[in-house]
């Protein structure tokens, strides 16, 4: 069933890069998005999308932020609730939280992003094939993944609730596409209900506005100690006018340390106006560099890939600055290097 107008879209993330490619496909076919880091942006958009940074928190601090954000957000028509596609986070405590704040009547739960090799069969979460919480996610020392299973997830107090299975895109599409009354639902997701939910509730697809691509340097941040991200820094090591911060390959003891080092070193380099754009992988990692720059929100301007959001930001000398940003899995090896030259020129 589809409506005759255009609702207004609230995405709550529990980090950053779910907040920003939450709100990315919506862009893509025309409308306007703003992202809040903590609170809801000050810029009107048809999509807000706030990150709780939840995530790094602990689960009673993840409970209050989520309950706290959706009282705020469940005025707007369609609401959907990110969660990370390989089950990271305090998924169940902020699905609580969640559903008693927003006077929503039933949950929707389907985590697949069939584009990025995660899907769901039989209620269960795969990464490339491999049960999530037997894959490399469920030996993350920072977030681990302990559970495979969606209902395992979903507190006992949320009653009505439909688990998606969904291998294909279009699949998760045509199951989204179908069920009524969308605005008594919570929909929690990752970029591929996105997607599925922006091809149903954005009647007519625009293109976003063509943009100009910058001559200025590109400085990229590898927090992550993801494989694929170093795999993807080494591909762009050889790129001229790129400056490329990364962190070791293998996690370190103190790994708060590691990213604090890092984004302070990215912060400074970022006061000089030779640059024009920030990519980061990992959510914590852009988040730590905007702490230091002081950017509280910013807005998204397109899709360099699925799950791979263009944002822009205003810094306080009023420089505006590109922000790039995926997860550290996300991407084939050139995923960094085609990012840098869509920035540099074709970014449609």
């Amino acid at each position: 069933m589809r409506t005759n107008h255009q609702p207004s879209i609230a995405v709550l993330a529990d980090d950053l890069t779910s907040a920003a490619d939450g709100a990315a496909p919506f862009v893509a076919r025309g409308l306007t998005a703003s992202i809040g880091r903590g609170r809801l942006p000050s810029r009107a958009a048809a999509v807000i999308a706030v990150d709780s940074g939840s995530r790094s928190a602990t689960a009673s601090q993840a409970f209050e932020r989520a309950a706290r954000l959706t009282d705020r957000l469940a005025g707007r028509g369609v609401l959907y609730k990110t969660v990370d596609s390989t089950l990271r986070g305090h998924i169940a405590e902020e699905l609580e939280a969640c559903f008693a704040a927003s006077g929503r009547k039933s949950l929707v739960f389907a985590p697949a992003f069939p584009q990025a090799g995660r899907t769901t069969v039989r209620g269960i979460q795969f990464v490339d094939g491999i049960s999530v919480s037997e894959s490399a996610y469920g030996h993350d020392p920072v977030h681990p993944v302990r559970h495979s299973a969606l209902v395992d997830l979903v507190p006992n107090c949320i009653k009505n609730v439909t688990l998606l299975d969904a291998v294909t895109q279009e699949e998760l599409d045509s199951q989204i596409a179908s069920i009524e009354d969308p605005a008594s639902i919570l929909w929690v997701g990752s970029p591929g209900m996105a997607t599925a939910l922006s091809r149903r509730f954005v009647l007519a697809k625009s293109l976003p506005p063509l943009l100009d691509g910058i001559s200025s340097d590109v400085l990229v941040a590898i927090g992550s100690a993801n494989l694929r991200s170093h795999q993807q820094a080494d591909q762009l090591q050889e790129s001229s006018g790129v400056m490329l911060l990364r962190g070791p390959r293998a996690r370190e003891g103190d790994s708060a340390a590691v990213l604090r080092r890092l984004a302070q070193d990215a912060a400074r380099e970022l006061q000089s106006s030779r640059f024009g754009a920030l990519i980061a992988t990992g959510g914590d990692t852009m988040d730590a560099i905007l702490d230091l720059l002081n950017v509280r929100e910013f807005e998204i301007l397109q899709e360099l890939d699925p799950g791979f959001p263009l944002g822009l930001a205003r810094l306080g000398d009023g420089r505006s600055l590109l922000l790039a940003m995926k997860a550290g899995g996300f991407g084939g090896d050139d995923a960094l290097e085609r990012a840098v030259a869509r920035i540099r020129g074709a970014t449609q």
